[in-house]
């Protein structure tokens, strides 16, 4: 196999772990209050104001599909829901976001043999650059203390919204909220956070 053909078979494997990377599920990230005390949060409801926009005065299915799958994921960590007096409010936000992706040409260089002078090598050739144009989208979860109105922590996923994400709105919505709460490391009533392996 001679240097230009492992060259373009190192840049194929490079796009294709990218490629894999991408396919493997949502970018997730999380914060927290360092002070919070989770201990004391057992119950939980949504905000009103939860997955609704500034104009809509109504809940979208992508917003009622969203609160049942954080609902699922409550209650397996054992938080009951409690609209009167809850210890936890919740809210979340989904957004979609035209991106664009460029890379620039790259010049591979070419290679001459150690005979010097005997024959010429490969004059090299360069990798055309691209422009990968697509629809991303961010789904947030925040949990509100509502005792004093204090954000105690939030989780973020980012992935992209391809045409499989389309298609099955039901499965992509119940993943995007797993994969958050898998890095949610409380159980209700518990301080001491558990392993995220742990997780439910």
């Amino acid at each position: 196999m001679n240097k230009l053909t492992t060259v373009k078979l190192v840049i194929a494997g490079v796009l294709v772990g990218m490629l894999s990377a991408c396919a493997s599920g949502p970018r997730v990230y999380t914060d927290a209050d360092p002070t919070a005390d989770f201990g004391q949060f057992r119950t939980y409801a949504f905000l009103e104001a939860a997955g609704k926009n500034a104009e809509a005065e109504y809940q979208t299915l992508s917003g009622q599909r969203i609160e049942d799958a954080i609902a699922l994921a409550m209650e397996a960590r054992g938080y009951r829901l409690d609209i009167e007096q809850p210890d936890l409010l919740i809210n979340f936000h989904l957004k979609t976001e035209e991106k664009t992706r460029t890379s620039p040409p790259v010049y591979v260089g070419g290679y001459y043999g150690y005979r010097g002078g005997m024959y010429v090598g490969w004059p090299g050739y360069v990798e055309p650059g691209y422009v990968d144009s697509y629809t991303e989208g961010t789904l947030t979860v925040d949990l509100v203390n509502r005792h004093s109105s204090q954000m105690v922590w939030e989780g973020t996923a980012v992935s992209r919204v391809t045409s499989s994400v389309r298609e099955a709105p039901n499965e992509t919505v119940r993943a995007a909220v797993a994969s958050i709460f898998a890095q949610y490391p409380y159980r209700a009533g518990m301080s001491t956070p558990l392993d995220i392996g742990t997780q439910p």
